[in-house]
């Protein structure tokens, strides 16, 4: 490569970096300020609580409220449901599901109730005015009957529902409004939860916002079920601008319609008005014990962007103790969360990064092509570099303009492959090196790869990606194509085309032994790959281990690059890399590559996963440096003992 070009490459990295470097810094300055948060309790567990204790729901909702409760988060209602949940009319008390033969038996005298329909049944005018017309506007066709109580002389409402019986627990049909209302009236926010229904028509949509807006104190909007009623209609769209979109972790993402209404009210990506929440499933409450339910919060309000918490109630046999339960994991939230630099909010605030200049976006990905030139040229196709860089560099360009989520994903993607790669092939040597020299050579492929870092941070700080809207759909690949990069070019410059090697490979006699090093191998990747991104699950010892990491360092480093792989580069860089130690390079790459992947959660505060690389650095250099030690120290005892043998 010329030394004019080598320049020029690296004055385009440099202005590369420091635009990634900017988008960074904005990001940062984000987070920072957003620092409110809300606790909310859920309507149902206050409900429980009344009904069990014989407490007014006002008392309750005091009490809860002088603790630092919030927001009130409350699902729609159903005509039925399991008794356990309030979330029906039924197990509510206000309405019963009778058949008709008995009916007519005590009350006669209406006309038109039919023995073999099954009818649901209540005194409460505005309840079954709102079953009936939820059930008529959403598609389900119901009848409605008057007639009168013998004993008090009140009117009794029938609604036939004998064709609609599958839909008694999944279609909503409306609120508790003079409860939310009280609720609102103490200072509480409301946040309802919204059921789905099929086919949704403009009017029952418009029905739904003005059931919501009857409510004082709306803040933020969630949905129950995996389809979003209305996504793309513009009733929707106006009812979250006028209000706010809630994620909740681990479950919206899988919402059909969701990416679709958060965009669609968000002014063309502009301005998000989605707020993360995070919380426990129903059956999960039971099995945290309160220090463990404390360490999952903490990690979600300091990690994850989350800005909501809601909070459960185990629903024990005992009210009394499920209520201390939830009075005492509010407490010592508001205590941790105070602690940490958080307040606490009755409203809602928006959450969105500085919008990005096209030409910052270009320039952010010129990294990442001027790089895999550098990569093409260590292995004698710097031609080739130049025009598949340039062709990279338009396409890339070209589909920021068709479509510019995907250019960001591809972006992210290609630095998060390049620079490790090229970082790892950059320092490894077959020539030892001194202790001295192994650290530098260390630090650097260190260096190298956090351009990947740059790369990710620039293309992927979108508010999109932050709020778990947009997912970074490559994080297996960047982590499995390094490692796959890495070991075809060491073979690659030792053996460059040599016909005869390849085929000796293929020809060759594999022992016992050697199947039981590649099952090895072949089971830790299996690990690795499943291990990667949100998917996976850890060992009860290793938890305990992460957590009392994250206790003493605040941040915890990621386990696999200073346990594993940055001890294991640190060996290779000292004693020098032969082709025999092969094996060796996989497992040392993961330090590396997890370090740029690192990024890749967007969810989490810039800071935070900075502090994490710095550990993860500090103490794989260490445990590298003690592992050199050991080694050294081994292979002294054993020619010791050689030589006494002799």
């Amino acid at each position: 490569m010329k030394k004019q070009i080598k320049v020029l490459l690296y004055v385009i990295l440099a202005i590369s970096l420091v635009a990634s470097g900017w988008v960074g810094f904005e990001r940062i300055q984000t987070e920072r300020a957003d620092k409110s948060i809300q606790i909310a309790i859920r309507y149902n567990d206050v409900l429980s609580l009344a009904k069990q204790t014989d407490v007014p729901i006002e008392n309750i909702l005091k009490e809860f409220k002088q603790l630092g409760a919030t927001t009130l988060f409350v699902r729609e209602n159903t005509v039925s449901g399991p008794n356990d949940d309030y979330y029906n009319f039924k197990a509510q008390g206000e309405v019963t599901i009778v058949d008709g033969y008995i009916l007519k038996f005590y009350y006669p005298n209406v006309e038109n109730l039919i023995p073999e329909r099954t009818y649901v049944v209540t005194s409460n005018e505005g309840i079954a005015e709102s079953i009936y017309s939820n059930y008529c506007l959403k598609n389900l066709e119901v009848e409605t009957l008057v007639g009168t109580s013998e004993e008090t002389n009140e009117p009794v409402y029938f609604i036939d529902v004998t064709d609609v019986m599958s839909s008694l627990g999944a279609v909503g049909v409306g609120f508790n409004t003079a409860d939310l209302n009280l609720a609102a009236s103490l200072g509480y926010m409301i946040a309802p939860q919204i059921k789905s229904w099929e086919e949704p028509s403009e009017e029952s949509l418009v029905n739904l916002a003005e059931e919501i807006d009857a409510i004082d104190n709306i803040g933020t909007i969630y949905f129950a079920d995996v389809t979003i009623p209305g996504a793309d209609t513009e009733v929707m769209a106006e009812l979250i601008r006028n209000h706010q979109l809630g994620f909740i972790e681990f479950t919206s993402n899988k919402q059909k319609g969701f990416e679709t209404l958060a965009k669609h009210a968000s002014e063309s990506g502009i301005n998000y008005k989605v707020t993360r929440l995070h919380t426990l499933g129903d059956a999960q409450v039971k099995t945290f014990t309160m220090t463990e339910l404390m360490d999952r919060y903490q990690l979600a309000l300091n990690e994850r962007n989350n800005r909501t918490f809601l909070f459960k109630m185990p629903n024990t046999s005992n009210p009394e103790e499920d209520k201390a339960y939830l009075l005492e994991a509010i407490t010592r939230f508001e205590e941790i969360a105070t602690k940490d630099g958080y307040t606490l909010s009755e409203t809602t605030t928006d959450f969105n990064f500085p919008q990005i200049p096209i030409f910052v976006a270009i320039l952010v990905g010129l990294a990442s092509m001027v790089v895999f030139v550098f990569l093409l040229s260590e292995l004698g196709a710097t031609k080739l570099g130049y025009i598949l860089g340039v062709l990279g560099t338009l396409g890339y360009v070209g589909l920021l303009k068709v479509s510019p989520l995907n250019a960001y994903r591809l972006m992210a993607l290609f630095g998060a492959i390049v620079f490790p790669t090229y970082g790892i092939l950059m320092g490894l040597r077959e020539k030892p090196r001194n202790m001295k020299g192994t650290i530098i050579a260390f630090l650097k492929i260190c260096a190298i790869s956090y351009g990947g870092v740059f790369a990710i941070v620039g293309a992927l700080s979108r508010t999109g990606f932050a709020l778990g809207i947009n997912l970074f759909a490559g994080v297996k690949l960047s982590h499995i194509i390094p490692i796959a990069a890495v070991i075809v070019v060491l073979v690659y410059r030792k053996h460059k085309f040599d016909y005869n090697f390849y085929v000796g490979i293929l020809n060759r006699k594999i022992s016992y032994g050697a199947l039981i090093v590649i099952g090895i191998i072949g089971a830790a990747l299996l690990i690795y790959t499943t291990r990667t991104g949100n998917s996976g699950s850890a060992s009860t010892l290793e938890l305990q281990f992460r957590q009392i990491l994250t206790n003493i360092l605040g941040v915890r480093p990621r386990t696999k690059e200073f346990l594993i792989g940055y001890p294991i580069l640190m060996c290779l860089l000292y004693y020098g890399y032969k082709e025999a130690y092969l094996p060796f390079v996989i497992f040392a790459a993961v330090g590396p590559i997890s370090l740029v992947n690192t990024y890749a959660h967007i969810h989490t505060p810039l800071l935070i996963s900075m502090t994490r690389s710095a550990y993860g650095i500090i103490f794989g250099l260490l445990i590298g440096l003690i592992a050199i030690w050991v080694i050294k120290y081994i292979g002294k005892v054993i020619r010791k003992w050689q030589l006494q043998s002799k």
